[in-house]
């Protein structure tokens, strides 16, 4: 089994959310998450992700992720990015687009790799329940003997109270001639008053094999 990790989507507002979309951040204002996954079998993974609001019109951030799977197979990614708007910040619909450079690990082989993305995103209303929708693109190409990866996520969110709120996501990742699809339901809770939000899910493999994994993760504005 090859494990996938991929961006979360994650709230910096009650209405407007993301990690990986076309949100950019606030000048000086900045965002970062952990988060950790397991199945049964005992594969494991975590990512760590960041980002920085370096103008009004560029966040820049990092994407960090290792996993390890029941037979000590590994396999690592690290992407440093910079995000950049296509519509105007009133915009309805949000478009924006990223670049980055790192490198990918499958066991020992380590390459590096630069990656491209459109992202595109807008909050929604139903009924007296405010939400969002995003849809994630990109191309992640590798100076090596590993394979370029293609991703397109989706994500529906939903405000059920001030301190909870749901999430089901669908992530798509073809590789190696071959599609991957997961399905990701999430539970958001967000305490208090702080910049802290929790996360408690699932990722569900639909295509490309896999075994459920359960997702745990935490984030902070800053």
């Amino acid at each position: 089994m090859r494990l996938f990790a991929l961006a979360f989507v994650i709230f910096w507002a009650s209405v407007q959310v993301t990690l990986a979309g076309p949100w950019l951040r606030e000048k000086g204002k900045g965002f970062y998450a952990g988060s950790a996954n397991a199945t049964k079998a005992k594969d494991t993974s975590g990512s760590l992700y960041a980002e920085y609001g370096l103008r009004d019109t560029v966040t820049i951030g990092a994407d960090l992720f290792y996993g390890i799977d029941r037979t000590l197979q590994q396999s690592g990614s690290g992407i440093l990015f910079a995000r950049f708007p296509l519509s105007a910040p009133d915009a309805t619909h949000k478009w924006a687009w990223h670049a980055g450079i790192g490198a990918r690990s499958q066991n020992t082989v380590i390459a590096p790799a630069i990656e491209a993305g459109l992202s595109w995103g807008r909050g929604i209303k139903l009924g007296e329940r405010y939400g969002w929708t995003v849809v994630d693109s990109s191309i992640n190409i590798p100076g090596s003997t590993l394979e370029t990866r293609i991703k397109l996520d989706g994500t529906v969110g939903l405000g059920f109270t001030d301190h909870f709120k749901g999430m089901m996501q669908v992530f798509n990742t073809y590789q190696e001639d071959e599609l991957f699809t997961k399905a990701a339901p999430s539970l958001l809770f967000l305490p208090g008053k702080g910049n802290y939000t929790f996360q408690i899910g699932a990722e569900i493999p639909v295509r490309g094999g896999g075994d459920t994994e359960f997702k745990i993760g935490v984030w902070r504005e800053f």
